[in-house]
């Protein structure tokens, strides 16, 4: 025995001793050892309240103790939920909902003064249930649950589905029952994830059976999901499990996205709502391409760096983001190119990285500088938005989605202006052509026909193999054929910046940022250097992958590695974040990728 199951024995044995003496002691040795234990329990609820409250008292402003509190704290949740489900479990074995109304009202009435409970001087009613045949205070043990314990029925209905998905249980015929996951169960005794997250997997894995029962090997599959959702419920977040089942439906049933797609097509248009106080209201009912290609353009538009959408003037032909970068430091040229003497003269020198963000080993001369690949320091007067104006009451947030959508709105107005016009050159009175590609990643088996497993979007929506057939004879779509290890086939490449095939290969790839938990999609990324290009690094999509802004400052300053396996950026992350130190692929956009 450990020495910490020793202690625990030894704790409860002496808190026991604590206990005053029963006025009466009952009859059935049984019931008298459970109302102990149960004694025992409400004086623990009492001492874990007090003893929560003086521990945050006296750990004032220490961060690292204020973190070990936040954890133990979590951990009591998880063992408290597990025992909801034990408790919900022990209620439908012993028939509680036959209970007369008598001990009932005796039994709410000591659970209302556990002080006497506790010390002794009151006693749990005897049991007295209803006779099989005669009409009971409760249907069944949901209904029990819901008028005692104040729940909803949707609650109550849930824990006893979930105890028996996960915890043995007593069967209709009086003997043990094993749990239907068994694995899903182990996680939730081990105490390493949330049981309300894993009773939520169970319960979604029972909406899976019938497209597992149709596969060739049900049996196989099963014990294959189950396993995958057991190391995603104890490695990942919620959102990752999420993206997980989403994956687990689109390949059991093939025919889903298909009907799902179907079902929206009589509803997509565009509609006029009438006029409002606001203005005149248009709905935009879509496809998943129209999704997509709005998506896209909405980014673009909204992207202060981006030329995209900007006016441009008729004699110069310079875009308005054109003039007003103009009037920014140049980003510096980088060690060893261009003229150096030349540049400090005309622009200011650039600030360095923060010492708090890189490593303390880098040299100095080689930390990134401020708009270098943006993970420095930028111009002061863009933080604050200067060219955005505040209407009365409005945050700047507010005020940015409101020209995010204005910007939109007349983006899609010039380009019905634009395809409706017989001159279809460019115009300098339009806003700068748009450069928009839909990347639809797809396996050739499923482009050519022999299989229906589906696509992704470049926004990490699925899309059937039907509807990713029809999308890839339109011209501004870019179906990308992957190899066996999800590698992008035939696409250029340069020696200095990653070029837009590149780009597009990373896209298709990646899906969006590699760091695992992030969810920042591909479009909104930066083509990042694992070895940085100064430092004798190639520009080759086996030395390049796609990190956000925030991910990126993180990727200097050493918080995380990027380790290629096969062709396939895998994330090292710093021991704090990840203490078993495996090798992940991002589960938000990867929810199939195993850990190495």
């Amino acid at each position: 025995m450990s020495t910490v199951a020793r202690l625990t024995d030894a704790g409860i044995a002496d808190l026991t001793q604590l206990l005053p003496p029963s006025t009466e002691e009952l009859d059935a040795p049984v019931s008298s050892s459970a109302d102990q234990q149960l004694r025992l329990l409400a004086l623990l609820n009492l001492i874990l309240r007090k003893l929560t409250e003086d521990t945050a008292k006296n750990i004032c402003d220490s961060p690292t103790r204020a973190t070990e509190l936040a954890l133990l704290t979590e951990d009591l949740v998880k063992t408290m939920t597990r025992v909801q489900l034990v408790a919900a479990g022990k209620l439908e074995d012993s028939a509680a909902h036959t209970l007369q109304e008598e001990p009932l009202i005796a039994l709410n009435e000591v659970h209302e003064h556990l002080e006497k409970f506790i010390d002794g001087s009151v006693q749990l009613p005897q049991d007295a249930c209803n006779p099989t045949g005669t009409k009971m205070l409760y249907k069944d043990t949901a209904e029990f649950c819901k008028a005692q314990m104040h729940l909803s029925k949707a609650q109550a209905t849930h824990r006893l589905i979930s105890c028996e998905l996960l915890l043995p249980h007593t069967g209709f015929n009086g003997r043990q029952v094993p749990p239907r996951f068994k694995v899903l169960g182990d996680v939730l005794d081990g105490g390493k994830a949330d049981p309300t997250q894993i009773a939520l997997a169970a319960r979604k894995l029972v909406a899976l059976q019938p497209g597992i029962d149709a596969q060739k090997d049900p049996q196989a599959t099963a014990e294959h999901i189950e396993n995958v959702l057991a190391d995603s419920l104890v490695g990942r977040n919620p959102g990752g499990t999420g993206q997980l089942f989403k994956h687990f439906t689109a390949h059991l049933d093939a025919t889903a996205l298909e009907q799902a797609e179907e079902k929206l097509e009589p509803y997509v248009g565009l509609r006029c709502k009438g006029r409002h106080v606001r203005g005149y209201v248009w709905e935009i009912c879509t496809d998943l391409q129209g999704h997509e290609l709005l998506t896209t353009v909405a980014a673009l538009v909204a992207n202060p760096r981006s030329r995209f959408g900007q006016e441009t003037d008729t004699q110069t032909g310079i875009s308005s983001n054109d003039s007003k970068e103009a009037a920014k430091p140049r980003q510096p040229e980088l060690p060893g190119f261009g003229n150096a003497e030349k540049e400090a003269a005309t622009s200011p020198e650039a600030a360095q990285l923060p010492d708090w963000a890189a490593d303390p080993d880098m040299p100095e001369q080689q930390r990134p500088r401020a708009e270098f690949l943006d993970v420095g320091g930028t111009d002061p007067s863009s933080d604050d938005g200067p060219f955005v104006e505040l209407l009365p009451g409005e945050s700047l947030e507010a005020a940015r989605e409101r020209i995010k959508a204005r910007g939109l709105l007349q983006f899609v107005l010039d380009s019905i202006r634009f395809m409706a016009s017989d001159d279809r050159e460019r115009s300098p009175e339009l806003p700068m052509k748009p450069n928009i590609d839909m990347l639809v990643t797809i396996s050739w088996d499923s482009l050519v026909g022999k299989l229906n497993d589906p696509g992704i979007t470049g926004n990490n929506q699925l899309i059937s193999a039907g509807s990713a057939r029809r999308m890839a004879c339109s011209a501004n779509i870019i179906p990308v054929v992957l190899g066996t290890q999800s590698e992008p086939l035939d696409l250029g490449r340069t020696q200095r910046f990653f070029s837009r095939a590149q780009r597009r290969a990373m896209a298709l790839r990646d899906k969006g940022c590699i760091n695992p938990g992030c969810s920042m999609p591909a479009y909104r990324c930066e083509a990042n250097h694992i070895q940085p290009w100064y430092l004798g690094g190639k520009t080759d999509l086996c030395n390049g992958a796609l990190l956000c802004p925030t991910c990126h400052a993180s990727f200097h300053a050493e918080h995380l590695k990027i380790i290629f396996v096969g062709a396939i950026p895998y994330v090292l992350q710093n021991r704090a974040l990840d203490p078993e130190q495996k090798l992940r692929r991002n589960w938000f956009y990867h929810p199939e990728a195993a850990t190495i």
